[in-house]
């Protein structure tokens, strides 16, 4: 390899020399910087901290002088709400007069009605003030947090900034509203006294509405020409609502000066209180300061300089000698050559460092070709399934064993779509649902295959973004099914009796009429006639017929799944369960009610959910006292944490399923046991212990969760969470009671 030539100025040589210049001006600038900016910087907070107390202070004073004059007026209504809106005028100018004359501020008062039309009202600057045929009061806008609303500011003819403060007359024994009092005040001698603040040599104040118009100023000339102040940073801020800061706020007034300025929002009103200073003026002590430091810095750096220069040389050689000795390296690949040490010191012991380096990398790299053989060979021999994935989820690197499920092992699966490979029955061969089971055909037989996918660091060596595993789980579905089979047989046993007596009754019906039918054929009268025996036949139609549903529905139970899952209503389980268990609940005088929605839709094996519906419904059953009853609720509910921007629509919703019982409940030692197979509480020969554990496993194979919450003496409540699957639409909950009692 080549060693490219670099310009002298990028010689280390040249490098060092510069930095040892550099390093020597450098750190002196930065102090005498960093003391400059330091003491820049408390100056600046110091005045404005000093200011922003000011504008804090003044703030509240106008928001306490507009409280008051509000509190005022509501202490006035309060004793003289009948004077103020009754017919008597005297008594109503009197109370207006004697108000008027006790609070300075205030240049005019009126009254209003309810409706807000005049009553009567005076003026400050006008004897004669009479009220005008239909005039309302202007400027009333109650909010629902003031006990007073206050208008805009508006101006005179004159220039005096002004508001209307207006407050309820409000009834002292009915507390009903009789109308309204309403104060126009003048701000103007009110702003001067704020604004004539002194602030340093050449600082000012100034007052803005809610809107940015100007309404006080220190130079009141500005008031009466309405200067536009919303070019200025500090009021965009307050009209932006952004919170006042004591940093960042040197800026360009209106006059193009650089000042300080800072402001303080009153609250209510919506105005705000504006410091601004020159920035010449506040920083004059800074200036003097920097000339005397700067003086003494460049005295320094020329001494410091020229020591800089001598050791940067004696520094340069041996780093450069290192540098050839680590391209001769590089160059020749040979991790077992050293670079020669030519001193004890840190660049000798540098040096020194290097060599034990590279024969540590020579040995670590040693050791990581045998753990790559050794991970090579754990890998092709694990037992599962494993290839990587890139970021559009298609194949570029498999195991040996995963060649030889879907192919031969020297089947080229590059750039293969996941999921066209792992194309299962039905809608859980979905690659997204991690930890499903797909149900595939390798090499001419059916097995099931658990897939899980994780996502993996951007930046390794092949560019993978998933990695696959496949477990082959196909004997563990087996004896799932098996074990939910034998449970379910078990229940069949269980409700044999109960179907034995059902059909009874049709069946003695059935000997009843055949019986009669037969004797009347033997006896020598008049045969039954046509119409009768057809009578005859039809009740027995109805009784075989009924004989017919109720086999039908113990062996529909009774069939083994097709281990398949499909979409279904929920409630149509709860139906049939229901009809299942109806001799039960007449044997114990129970009644079962159902609360359900329709179109509860689920994803599952339509019998195996009815089966968990059996399983917890007699249970319930079981431990429910005779005469008592069970309660089943069906519904569609929210998920806890969805929401309309995080899920789509009906993605966020579940089915949840309810059965409580009024049973002696479970103790709280058991309760924790309840899902462990063949744990029971039932005397033997009553349970198996496998009813919960079999429901529980079904329920989470359908992407659900199975709670069960019990009080001792007060009964229990199984709840069932699935996945709602959007298909069929109403809420309209329908309520059905079973009453077996009879």
């Amino acid at each position: 390899m080549s060693e490219k030539r670099f310009p002298w100025w990028m010689r280390i040589k040249a490098r060092v020399l510069v930095f040892g210049v550099l390093m020597s001006a450098v750190p002196l600038l930065i102090l005498g910087l960093a003391s400059f900016t330091a003491a820049q910087t408390y100056l600046e907070e110091s005045i404005q901290k000093q200011n922003s107390e000011r504008a804090a202070l003044l703030a509240g004073q106008i928001q306490d002088f507009i409280q008051n004059n509000a509190d005022s007026l509501i202490q006035v209504t309060s004793t003289n709400a009948l004077e103020l809106v009754g017919a008597d005028p005297l008594a109503r100018e009197t109370v207006l007069g004697t108000m008027l004359r006790g609070i300075p501020y205030l240049e005019s008062l009126q009254v209003a009605d309810p409706q807000v039309q005049v009553l009567g009202k005076v003026s400050r600057r006008e004897v004669d003030y009479p009220v005008q045929a239909g005039e309302t009061l202007p400027c009333l806008d109650f909010s629902a947090t003031e006990s007073y609303s206050l208008s805009e500011v508006f101006f005179t003819v004159d220039g005096r900034p002004q508001v209307y403060l207006t407050v309820n007359i409000i009834d002292p024994q009915t507390r009903r509203n009789l109308g309204y009092l309403q104060a126009k005040t003048d701000l103007k001698a009110l702003f001067n006294k704020f604004t004539s603040i002194q602030v340093g040599q050449e600082g000012i104040i100034y007052l803005t509405d809610g809107k940015g118009k100007l309404i006080g100023h220190s130079d009141f000339s500005r008031v009466l020409s309405q200067e536009d102040m919303t070019r200025n940073p500090s009021v965009r801020n307050f009209l932006a609502g952004k919170p006042p800061s004591l940093a960042g706020n040197e800026y360009p007034n209106t006059d193009d000066t650089p000042v300080l300025g800072l402001y303080a929002p009153v609250g209510s009103p919506p105005w705000g209180v504006f410091i601004e200073q020159p920035v010449q003026e506040a920083y004059e002590p800074i200036a003097r300061f920097a000339l005397r430091v700067m003086g003494m810095m460049l005295v320094i750096i020329l001494g410091v300089t020229l020591i800089s220069i001598y050791f940067g040389l004696k520094l340069t050689q041996p780093i450069e000698n290192l540098e050839a000795g680590v391209r001769r390296i590089i160059a020749t690949e040979d991790l077992q050559a050293e670079v020669t040490q030519e001193s004890d010191d840190e660049i000798g012991r540098l040096v020194q460092a290097f060599n034990n380096l590279l024969r540590r990398l020579a040995d670590k790299t040693a050791n990581l070709q045998a753990e790559q053989e050794l991970l090579e060979t754990v890998v092709h021999g694990i037992g599962a399934g494993m290839a990587l994935l890139d970021q559009e989820k298609r194949l570029i690197w498999w195991n040996s064993l995963f060649a030889q499920w879907f192919g031969s092992e020297n089947k080229n699966f590059k750039k293969l779509a996941c999921e066209e490979l792992l194309r299962g029955e039905g809608p859980e061969s979905s690659f997204e649902e991690n930890g499903r089971v797909l149900a595939l055909e390798v090499q001419g037989d059916k097995r099931y295959l658990r897939h899980s996918y994780y996502r993996l660091s951007s930046g390794n060596p092949e560019n993978a973004a998933y990695l696959l595993l496949l477990e082959d789980v196909t004997q563990q579905v087996g004896m799932e099914a098996r074990v939910i089979q034998t449970e379910k047989m078990a229940t069949v046993g269980l409700l044999a009796s109960g179907v034995a007596h059902e059909i009874n009754n049709p069946l003695a019906i059935l000997s009843a009429h055949n019986e009669d039918l037969l004797d009347r054929l033997q006896e020598e009268g008049e045969l039954p006639g046509k119409a009768e025996i057809q009578g005859i036949l039809s009740i027995i139609a109805k009784q075989i017929e009924r004989c017919k549903q109720v086999t039908g529905r113990l062996l529909g139970y009774a069939r083994p799944g097709r281990h398949g899952p499909d979409r279904m209503d929920a409630n149509n389980a709860i139906e049939q369960t229901a009809a299942l268990l109806a001799y039960r609940l007449k044997q114990k005088k129970m009644v079962l009610i159902k609360e359900s929605e329709p179109g509860l839709w689920v994803e599952g094996d339509e019998n195996e959910w009815q089966q968990v519906v059996l399983n917890i419904l007699t249970n319930a059953i079981d431990a429910s006292a005779e005469g008592s009853q069970v309660i089943v609720r069906a519904q569609r509910v929210k998920r806890p944490f969805a929401s309309a921007e995080a899920l789509p629509i009906d993605k966020g919703d579940e089915i949840q399923i309810e059965v409580e019982d009024q049973g002696q409940g479970i103790s709280p030692q058991y309760l924790k046991k309840v899902f462990d197979p063949f744990f029971t509480t039932k005397p033997p020969g009553q349970g198996t212990g496998l009813g919960l554990f079999v429901s529980y496993g079904i329920v989470q194979k359908m992407q659900g969760k199975l709670f069960i919450e019990s009080t001792e003496g007060k009964g229990t409540t199984v709840r069932i969470n699935l996945p709602f699957q959007g298909r069929g639409v109403g809420h309209e909950c329908s309520s059905t009671c079973l009453d077996l009692r009879r």
